[in-house]
């Protein structure tokens, strides 16, 4: 079953309530290119940078194992944009990716929906460049799924009641977020005990944790790594909803040319943007990743209702 996120709002709605830095990698800037040469040439502008004016300090969320070497690329296109050095800020979990953009440690990140609003709570002043599009011809936006063990004996999300659960991280918008959402539009009151959510959860460690039913049959994951395990039938689907395009996010306080510089090349590209520019893909981006689409602040007002619908279930949402 598919369905959007406005339509899981409106379920919940109409049932009331019953869906110090430190590198640790640097991606040398471009040279002699016509992007670095146009960086080495524009104005100077009123901003600030996270370290300095030569570097770009780039996040990523550490929502799967080598979260950091799938994002490589990007790091280097935008070392191809700015003609600046790029490096790596070392996320431990999505809290740090949080607070580093609240405190001005990351200049520009790749982060979820959820992140993006949780980061905005607790003062981050960012701008969304473009949201993700994972396949061609598609809007930005990705799929939360929520997954089963084939041996689990129920059908539909509603059987999830008193079900031990196993979400994503407490701040994952497709792994937490969205999930809770769904189920509270399906009259589904989670018990804190049946909550299975840890600090530093990853969307594939979910999937897998489900699919092997120790800790919990049922959960959710993100579209990316749930369905290699439905297809392999280690797990079944239940329901599957579309969330908002995970952003790639920059400083309002950076310098304005180079915000300019970053919004031109990054939103509505597309994987032939990164080659023309020179950039290998690596295999995740070719299955995952076809670019991203433009999108605007309002875009997320859709996070910000859900939270407003679920704040005493996910934690979060208050923050």
């Amino acid at each position: 079953m598919q369905t959007t996120l406005k339509r899981g709002l409106a379920l919940t709605a109409g049932l009331t309530l019953a869906f110090g830095l430190a590198a640790c990698s640097s991606t040398p800037a471009a040279e002699e290119t016509p992007a670095g040469d146009a960086a080495a040439e524009a104005p100077a502008t009123e901003g600030t940078f996270a370290k300095d004016e030569n570097t770009i300090v780039f996040a990523t969320l550490p929502d799967h194992e080598g979260a950091d070497q799938d994002a490589q690329p990007i790091a280097d296109w935008i070392a191809e944009i700015t003609g600046k050095t790029v490096d790596f800020f070392p996320a431990t979990d999505y809290t740090a990716v949080v607070q580093g953009l609240a405190s001005g440690q990351i200049d520009v990140a790749q982060i979820s929906a959820f992140t993006y609003y949780q980061s905005q709570a607790a003062g981050a002043e960012i701008e969304p460049i473009g949201a993700q599009i994972t396949e061609e011809g598609a809007e930005p936006g990705y799929y939360s799924v929520a997954i089963a063990n084939p041996e689990w004996d129920g059908s539909t999300l509603a059987d999830f009641a008193d079900e031990p659960i196993c979400f994503v991280n407490p701040t994952s918008t497709s792994g937490f977020a969205v999930p809770m959402g769904g189920l509270v539009g399906a009259g589904v009151e989670v018990a804190d005990e049946n909550i299975i959510a840890p600090e530093g959860g990853s969307h594939d460690l979910n999937a897998a944790k489900v699919a092997e039913g120790t800790e919990c049959q049922v959960g959710f994951a993100q579209d990316i790594d749930a369905d290699p395990l439905i297809e392999s039938g280690d797990l079944v689907q239940v329901e599957r909803v579309l969330a908002p395009g995970a952003p790639i996010v920059m400083q309002a306080a950076l310098p304005q040319d180079v915000k300019d510089q970053l919004t031109a090349e990054i939103a509505d590209s597309t994987q032939e943007s990164l080659t023309d520019a020179g950039i290998e893909l690596n295999d995740f981006l070719k299955e995952s990743w076809f670019g991203f689409g433009k999108v605007d602040d309002a875009y997320y007002d859709l996070i910000r209702d859900l939270c407003t619908e679920v704040a005493d279930k996910v934690e979060a949402c208050q923050a």
